[in-house]
């Protein structure tokens, strides 16, 4: 059976790709990824692949790949001295999605930075959309704190006044 990667357009038999130690291992990996994220690995690799027509090495896919499952593994993304977000495989895998099908002008890629900044825009809007349902809740009253967490500590009129005088001591006309 003969198999055609579409990270480097290679054409070999199944069992070629299995004698080499890199292709298995990047194999293996995608294997293991969360279904969000394994569906769009191989066509994520090929945006690293050079234009020059040369293939993309497995040792480089390899490498590549495994950054890529650290990431996902964290659970959190962070980016461009920005606070860390809670961050899912369901994030990443949207974020793989929406690379692939429309992928940079300026290829091949050089690092993960462009898929990051794209996770973290996502991890961000998620995390904004439930602190803002959140907020509401608790404005109309209907929020409360999990089993085991504690009511969070009120602040005074008095204490909010500080903090703005604080941060912003001129008014800016």
């Amino acid at each position: 059976m003969k198999l055609i990667c579409p990270s480097c357009a290679a054409i070999h038999s199944a069992e070629s790709w299995l004698n080499d130690a890199d292709a298995r291992a990047c194999l293996q990996i995608v294997a293991k990824m969360p279904n969000d994220v394994s569906k769009y690995c191989l066509n994520y690799l090929a945006l690293f692949r050079s234009s020059s027509g040369r293939g993309l090495q497995w040792k480089t896919a390899l490498r590549r790949i495994t950054e890529l499952l650290d990431m996902v593994a964290a659970g959190h993304i962070q980016w461009d001295k920005q606070p860390a977000r809670h961050c899912t495989p369901g994030i990443w895998g949207k974020a793989l999605e929406k690379i692939t099908q429309h992928p940079p002008r300026r290829l091949p890629l050089k690092s993960h930075g462009y898929l990051q900044s794209i996770v973290y825009e996502l991890a961000d809007d998620i995390d904004r959309e439930t602190e803002k349902r959140q907020n509401q809740a608790e404005r109309k009253g209907l929020w409360r704190p999990k089993r085991g967490e504690k009511q969070p500590e009120r602040m005074t009129v008095k204490e909010m006044e500080g903090i703005r005088k604080k941060n912003f001591p001129k008014k800016r006309i």
